[in-house]
């Protein structure tokens, strides 16, 4: 596999992680990262797969991967397709769009083929973030193999203002089949969530390190960066939630988690969800955020002990 761009000084993760480049099926290229259990530790648990939430990209995963490492696992990371250093799919490199939200799929089976030809230590579990908890359920769906799954905030409906609500569907949809799918949807542009908004007014997290963390970042590297939602990114999601919720769950076991004050993803969907989930539970964090694992020490740190028992439990 060929070498990719890491910029280890951003991403204060571990030492000896590396990246390197991999083709989807469908030709796009991606970006994967791994930081290995060392060869040096006592036998380690396992790899956990991170499912990077919309605008992520491997770098921003440094912090939880050193926690990961504590506790003897290793850490796989992607850059979706338009996210991070993977090909950009419009000509505006800072439109978050999709041609299709399942095209994302292509994207995990070069996650699942690229963890195979590195022979990753097993057990192999995953913690998906919103976004990439919708595309992590479809997979574990379609049967990719996990011994267990943790999501944090997942994407399974998408809260929207009251206003916007009955109508974005039929808009979006209409702005795609007029040429304006590659556009930005309305009230969004292309700058970083991270620069534009200050701390005091961010629904991602309550912890205000973490938040110039991940501004320093995008300061330091504006090319991980993008901006807002297009029409197709908007439209393709809001299909991929309502397909997902007449799809049965898998047998994966599985902890899904949400914050209190989380206002970005639709709390009932995964309250539903979660319901019909066989060997499933969910949390609803107090005073939490968008982003559990980068939130203030005593929340995160309760958040990741409750990821790590279940994985623990998955550990032979």
């Amino acid at each position: 596999m060929e070498e990719a761009p890491f910029f280890t000084e951003i991403a204060e993760g571990p030492e000896g992680g590396r990246a390197f480049w991999v083709r989807a099926d469908d030709g796009v290229r991606l970006r994967l990262a791994h930081w290995p259990i060392p060869s040096s530790a006592p036998q380690g648990k396992g790899t956990v797969f991170v499912a990077p939430g919309r605008s992520g990209y491997i770098e921003r995963y440094g912090h939880l991967a050193k926690r990961l490492r504590v506790a003897g696992l290793g850490t796989f990371v992607i850059d979706w397709r338009g996210h991070g250093l993977s090909d950009r799919l419009t000509e505006d490199r800072k439109v978050c769009h999709v041609g299709r939200f399942t095209d994302y799929q292509h994207d995990l089976d070069a996650m699942m083929q690229a963890a195979c030809d590195l022979d990753l230590p097993r057990p192999w579990m995953l913690i998906g973030n919103s976004m990439g908890a919708a595309i992590a359920l479809r997979g574990l769906i379609r049967g990719i193999e996990m011994s267990a799954t943790a999501f944090v905030a997942p994407m399974w409906g998408i809260t929207l203002p009251a206003v916007v609500r009955p109508i974005a569907s039929l808009l979006s949809k209409s702005a795609r089949l007029s040429g304006f799918g590659e556009r930005f949807v309305p009230g969004q542009d292309g700058q970083s969530y991270f620069l534009k908004t200050p701390f005091e007014e961010n629904t991602m997290t309550g912890n205000a390190d973490e938040y110039a963390y991940w501004q320093s970042q995008v300061k330091a590297h504006p090319e991980l960066s993008i901006g807002g939602v297009s029409f197709g990114w908007l439209n393709e999601a809001l299909k991929e939630c309502r397909a997902l919720s007449s799809m049965p769950s898998p047998a994966t076991p599985c902890l899904a988690m949400c914050g209190e004050a989380d206002g970005d993803v639709d709390k009932e969907a995964i309250r539903n969800r979660m319901r019909h989930w066989p060997n499933g539970n969910y949390v609803l964090v107090p005073e939490g955020h968008h982003d559990l694992l980068y939130e203030v020490p005593k929340i995160r740190e309760a958040a990741t002990a409750q990821i790590l028992d279940l994985f623990d439990s998955r550990t032979p």
